[in-house]
């Protein structure tokens, strides 16, 4: 199984082999297979949107952590995958647990939010889908996730990456779409009657369940050894619909919200 946390892309395998005082000779080779476990840490550090729809960006950092059997073929994700743990793996197939955070929303951030509750940092969790329609090189996945703190609804988010790996780059990319629940929405895009005449000058406004945004992700991994790698990685998305012609977004934020990054992994294995 494969374990990620965070947006770090890629995993390193770091291979060990067994050497005694003299090598064997081939009659002699042990057949028993190679033991132990890869773990690949790290962190990558980017700078998004302060919360969803901000026209101001911010830096943050992410630390990642993975681990998988000596053995077990290395595994793709994208920077911008949640947490997940596979409860079930195959080379086209997968599903299990999903975990992501979210910054909150504070009004000390910007003036023109006075009167407006603050949405706190958001822990969500729910599961994940992978599907490889073309084996190594397009994935697909989906996540539904359910927030808990900030917010307490619902987002759904889609994405498809095609991979190709050129020496030791590896180039991965693909479409993004992001759906959120009714309450998911009017909690980051909606404006109550008394928010709005506390505040003066944003309108009153009710979202609905719907599309939040559709964008495009991309990354770039360098492995500079078996036990390094670096990653460089961008996503854009446009926000839509509902989320669109929220108040926060016209007039105190943004549609077009930009995150780019630089991640590090360093990838090491423990022999019992």
């Amino acid at each position: 199984m494969r374990h990620r946390f965070g947006w770090v892309g890629g995993l390193v395998l770091l291979s060990v082999t067994a050497a005694g005082a003299e090598e064997p000779t081939p009659a002699l080779t042990d057949p028993t297979p190679a033991k132990g476990w890869i773990i690949s840490v790290g962190g990558s550090l980017q700078v998004g949107p302060k919360y969803d729809g901000a026209n101001g960006a911010g830096p943050s950092f992410m630390p990642s952590i993975s681990w998988r059997r000596v053995g077990e073929a290395e595994g793709f994700s994208a920077p911008d995958d949640s947490f997940d743990y596979a409860l079930y793996e195959s080379d086209r197939f997968s599903f299990g647990l999903a975990a992501n955070w979210r910054a909150g929303r504070y009004a000390s951030s910007d003036n023109r939010l006075f009167g407006m509750r603050d949405v706190p940092w958001t822990v969500e969790g729910g599961a994940f889908a992978e599907f490889w329609p073309i084996l190594d090189r397009l994935r697909t996945r989906v996540e539904i996730r359910q927030g808990f703190h900030g917010h307490h609804g619902m987002v759904a988010d889609f994405s498809a990456d095609w991979v190709e790996k050129i020496g030791r780059f590896t180039l991965s990319g693909g479409p993004r779409l992001a759906l959120g629940s009714a309450s998911y929405m009017r909690r980051n895009f909606g404006v109550t009657r008394e928010e709005s005449l506390a505040n003066g000058f944003l309108a009153p406004y009710r979202p609905s369940a719907g599309a939040k945004s559709v964008g495009v992700a991309g990354a770039l991994q360098y492995t500079w050894s078996e036990a390094w790698a670096t990653t460089l990685f961008a996503r854009y998305d446009r926000l839509i619909d509902e989320a669109a012609r929220s108040p926060l977004v016209q007039t105190v934020g943004q549609r077009d919200q930009v995150t780019v990054g630089v991640g590090a992994t360093y990838s090491f294995t423990i022999n019992p």
